[in-house]
């Protein structure tokens, strides 16, 4: 377990990515962060369901966005 700098020893570490809300973060920095609310005693249940949800919303705006494109062209 990594400790603050300047913190006591044994003290988790804390991010700032774990204050931000998850559609500001990329993919990998949202994992990250989910995995340490878990780690701190978070429910896994609803982090997984919070990033599967974000993750889902990206996909189909971007979905969205070039369908929009596909017809604008047409």
């Amino acid at each position: 377990m990594r400790s603050a700098p300047g913190g006591p020893a044994g003290a988790p570490q804390h991010d700032p990515e774990d204050d931000m809300p998850l559609a500001e973060l990329d993919a990998r920095a949202r994992a990250d962060a989910a995995l340490r609310r878990i780690r701190n005693g978070s429910d896994p249940a609803r982090e997984a369901f919070d990033l599967a949800n974000t993750m889902n919303d990206e996909a189909v705006g971007r979905l969205s966005g070039a369908v929009r494109r596909w017809f604008r062209r047409s």
